[in-house]
């Protein structure tokens, strides 16, 4: 029987997150700029078409290493590896290398029992040893790509301080001590976190690695053209005897968007597109493919406005340039009603334990006007908006630029259209606070003044919060420093029972739309379609597909 700690069960039970389709060379603040939806079909297919499963994803980076890697690879990484612990469509964690986890001291050590029998792809047995080198690895890992340190680390900010804290107990058992309490830890260390997927002791990520690819997941990569497709076929030594996915290879094929792999859905040469924006849903005949929609919450495009320098340093004008947003309009309108959620500038409302009772934030114009002229810029200012060209950015960089202009407010969009992003998104470099130095230079997409950058579904707010919201935090692109919200973070993240989580969740969310680092106008949905006749395949929050029991 599996046990799981009582306090890890009350998570998230929103849809599936929202995957950007369109993945560039570099990882954007959530690192997770990939295709998914919880996809589900039924029927039947040929029996050609029964051996391999096309799914379209994004532009893939070579396969790295998993904690080296960067967002486009992490496709492959969700083939190939294994976690701890898998985050499901709906959000929950299901035990994968972990059989059971628990929580003591107050939240702040958590253990967890290692499942025994597990090989790697290349048959050796994969062992404790193992487990405790992968998390011990990243604290000192590079990314391939950028050669700073990689983003698995930040998994770890403000929780964990060093490898040191994770203790091999037993030949069964791995520990983790932990700086705080956390009530949400095995998340952290679960499919929704960059990389952690569990590697052989000893493998330093090199280049060389890529050509082996030995992982532990149901897959194991055969071919890799860059800008293509990768393939693989089924890992013979996978530990999950009860897989039987009915397809023998697998084929990701790379697209720059979805609708240019939309004729090949069509004629039969994808099977599945994960997500896409609603002007191209709409385009497809619902009477030969199954299209869905799913209410993620937590999929969530995060305009940051710069809270340490410049105008938006006044928090009232970042609270006017808030006011200037129909958001009801732009959901109704641009994403056809179908492709997002009215969002509330803080990234607790869309979780069960979110704050439902925060008043909704509403465009009110002349209360934005009152703050512009009391922050003492009551003729506006102009201003670059930073981000990349993909799905509806383009559009949400528009919605932005024509709300703030009612203010006053000039927004000059610099959208990068280039597969890496490298021409604008990651200009700079730009002024920032002395002695605040972030875990990226200052020449990225958290330098901008004013930018837009994704998040994709987290099965709890945890990440967001610590990486995006905390002091500390090394994805904090608004760079918002602020003791009282850094007191509310560490309350939340440490409450163990869900009456505590509603409790601390609803004055965090009152204290981010108060300071308002972030306008989140929408949450978005993601919208999936796949050939009739399809059925078990299913992808997670952070884009890797389960195709456990997929036939058709």
């Amino acid at each position: 029987m599996t046990i799981i700690d009582e306090t890890t069960n009350d998570v998230a039970k929103t849809g599936v997150s929202r995957r950007h389709f369109i993945q560039g060379a570099a990882a954007t603040a959530a690192g997770a700029a990939l295709p998914v939806a919880g996809i589900v079909g039924s029927g039947a297919a040929s029996a050609a078409q029964a051996k391999t499963l096309r799914i379209a994803t994004g532009k893939q980076l070579y396969p790295a290493a998993p904690w080296r890697t960067m967002d486009g690879s992490l496709f492959i990484i969700g083939a190939t590896g294994e976690w701890l612990c898998w985050q499901t469509p709906d959000f929950k964690l299901e035990p994968r290398i972990a059989t059971s986890w628990k929580s003591s001291n107050g939240g702040k050590t958590w253990t967890f029992k290692i499942r025994q029998g597990v090989k790697f792809s290349d048959g050796t047995p994969l062992t404790v040893d193992d487990v405790v080198y992968t998390f011990q690895s990243v604290w000192n890992a590079t990314s391939l790509f950028t050669k700073k340190k990689h983003a698995s680390k930040g998994n770890f900010t403000g929780i964990m301080s060093g490898p040191n804290q994770v203790v091999k107990v037993d030949a069964e058992t791995i520990r983790f001590d932990l700086d705080i309490a956390k009530g949400n830890f095995p998340y952290d260390v679960s499919s929704m976190s960059y990389g952690l997927c569990i590697i052989k002791n000893g493998v330093d990520g090199s280049d060389a690695w890529t050509k082996d690819m030995i992982t532990a997941g149901p897959w194991k990569m055969t071919s890799y053209t860059e800008y293509e497709k990768t393939t693989f076929t089924k890992n013979p030594y996978y530990w999950d005897k009860d897989y039987n996915c009915g397809f023998d290879n697998l084929e990701l094929v790379q697209f720059t968007s979805s609708a240019t792999a939309i004729p090949q859905l069509k004629t039969g040469k994808l099977d599945v597109i994960g997500a896409m924006e609603a002007s191209d849903a709409a385009k497809i005949d619902k009477s030969k493919f199954d299209v869905t929609s799913l209410n993620v919450g937590a999929g969530l495009g995060h305009v940051h406005l710069r809270a340490d320098f410049g105008p938006f340093k006044d928090k009232r004008v970042r609270q006017a340039a808030a006011l200037t947003i129909d958001r009801e309009g732009y959901v109704k309108g641009v994403l056809k009603g179908v492709g997002g959620l009215i969002g509330n500038d803080n990234v607790m409302s869309p979780y069960p334990d979110g704050a439902k009772s925060v008043a909704q934030r509403k465009m009110d114009v002349a209360k934005a006007k009152e703050l512009m002229k009391a922050a003492g810029v009551p003729n506006g200012f102009d201003v670059d908006l930073s981000t990349w060209k993909r799905d509806d950015f383009d559009k949400y960089a528009q919605l932005i630029k024509s709300s703030f202009k009612k203010i006053g407010i000039n927004v000059t969009l610099k959208i990068d259209g280039s597969a890496g992003g490298n021409d604008v998104y990651y200009a700079g470099p730009y002024d920032s606070i002395k002695g605040k130095v972030l875990a990226y230079d200052n020449n990225s997409w958290m330098a901008s003044y004013l930018g837009i950058t994704d998040w994709a579904g987290r099965g709890v707010p945890d990440q967001y919060l610590m990486r995006e919201y905390h002091s500390a935090g090394d994805w904090n692109d608004a760079h918002i420093w602020n003791d009282e919200l850094d007191a509310a973070i560490s309350a939340y993240l440490g409450a163990m029972t869900p009456a505590k989580k509603k409790e601390t969740a609803k004055k965090l969310a009152e204290i981010q739309m108060d300071l308002t680092p972030y306008i989140l106008a929408y949450t978005a949905n993601a919208i999936g379609v796949r050939r009739k006749g399809l059925t078990g395949v299913s992808a997670n929050g952070m884009g890797q597909y389960n195709l456990k029991g997929a036939k058709g």
